[in-house]
């Protein structure tokens, strides 16, 4: 008996069927189909893992919201560094202090601190229109959109703030350098810092002493200063000697920022039943040398002790 495939050929398996042979053609599609679709699953699974890693190391700026609520793909820098080349125009240019609010401007356009215009009497110095009673609001944002740093940030300062309460911050700022009062010494720094250095660096070349308790400084000839240290909070003071030709001139300065509070303090000089004293407040200064004396000190004659020794009781009384 023989075996006849008609309209086809035998594979082998029996009378070719062609329906048969179409569903398992489409099951083998199927399942390639399907192997490919598992291969393209995990490449992407494999590149959102890649997309992560690099946002976890470089994240994307955060994204500014529209006024419906969703997120626009734009953003928006908020602040940005400005130089201004000329710092004066910030400056009121009468006084030449720094603006702040309110600011005025006469009908020219020419701007005042109300200080001088009060001062002026409502006159504009420019052009003699009157000023005082429109606000220059312009300027006035200007000067509270502009941040700056202290000026003593090298020294230690982190603070920042609007340019018109510069002038408030530095009459305040603790962080104002001093410079060393031994001669030939270039140290400059914080005060806190130039106590330390001179407790470690000069030694012996200064007098300690306590608040509230009197104590003997002797001034050489021709030595025009004396160092003084507190024991406890390590505070600087100066005791200055200027020698005139009616005498010697004697003052007591203090080291440190501006917002130091003054100490009252008294010199006193006696020789052979004799005395002189001086009951005042110490400056504030920031360097070896300050100001000549006006009407703070004390004037002890040129022959009140000879032309050898100045000798001095001193007592500082804390705050």
């Amino acid at each position: 008996m023989v075996k006849i495939s008609v309209g086809g050929y035998d594979d082998g398996e029996g009378p070719s069927n062609r329906n048969q042979k179409r569903r398992r053609e489409e099951e083998e599609e199927d399942q390639e189909e399907e192997e490919r679709s598992t291969q393209r699953s995990f490449e992407i699974v494999d590149r959102s893992i890649e997309l992560q890693e690099r946002e976890d190391h470089h994240p994307a700026p955060p994204q500014r919201a529209t006024p419906n609520g969703s997120a626009s793909n734009a953003t928006r820098v908020r602040s940005i560094p400005i130089f201004v080349s000329d710092p004066d125009v910030l400056d009121c240019c009468i006084c030449y202090e720094p603006l702040s609010a309110p600011v005025f401007q006469c009908e020219n356009g020419h701007i005042a601190c109300s200080n001088c215009c009060v001062r002026l009497k409502n006159k504009c110095p420019m052009c003699l229109m009157p000023i005082g009673y429109n606000r220059c609001r312009a300027i006035e944002k200007v000067l509270d959109s502009i941040k700056m740093s202290c000026p003593n940030a090298n020294y230690g300062c982190t603070e920042t703030f609007c340019y018109s309460k510069k002038n408030d911050h530095e009459k305040e700022c603790i962080y104002l350098p001093c410079l060393c009062p031994h001669s030939g010494c270039d140290f400059v720094a914080s005060s806190k810092e130039l106590f330390l250095h001179v407790s470690h660096r000069h030694v012996d070349s200064g007098t300690l002493f306590t608040y509230d308790k009197f104590f003997t400084v002797i001034f050489n000839a021709d030595q025009k200063t004396i160092v003084l240290q507190e024991k406890n909070d390590g505070n600087l003071f100066i005791v200055h000697n200027n020698h005139e030709q009616l005498g010697h001139k004697v003052r007591i300065s203090c080291i440190g920022p501006k917002s130091t509070g003054e100490f009252q303090y008294e010199v006193l000089a006696r020789f052979r039943g004799s005395s002189l004293i001086l009951q005042s407040f110490t400056k504030i200064i920031q360097g070896q040398y300050a100001d000549p004396p006006s009407n703070a000190f004390l004037l002890i004659p040129s022959g009140f002790f000879g032309p050898l020794q100045l000798k001095l009781d001193i007592r500082i009384k804390s705050h």
